[in-house]
């Protein structure tokens, strides 16, 4: 299942890869799919770090939260 607000899903991503493989310029490949050559070359980028599972779906929950609110107040809260 793709990311709520992702504009491509596993298909379209694996395209991208394909069809740039196969010589098309990322620039068309945006166009066909809609999409921006930033968002081509983040998923090239991202094949070339980790392959076919670098292509699957991430979750989108920050690395950090440094202003979290503490569990003490959060069960307070609750």
């Amino acid at each position: 299942m793709s990311h709520a607000n992702a504009r491509t899903n596993l298909f379209a991503r694996r395209l991208i890869v394909e069809r740039v493989a196969a010589g098309w310029p990322p620039a068309h490949v945006a166009e066909q799919l809609g999409i921006s050559r930033a968002t081509v070359y983040k998923w090239l980028r991202r094949y070339a770090e980790g392959g076919e599972a670098a292509l699957a779906d991430r979750s989108s929950r920050p690395h950090r939260m440094p202003a979290r609110t503490t569990k003490k107040v959060e069960q307070k809260v609750l």
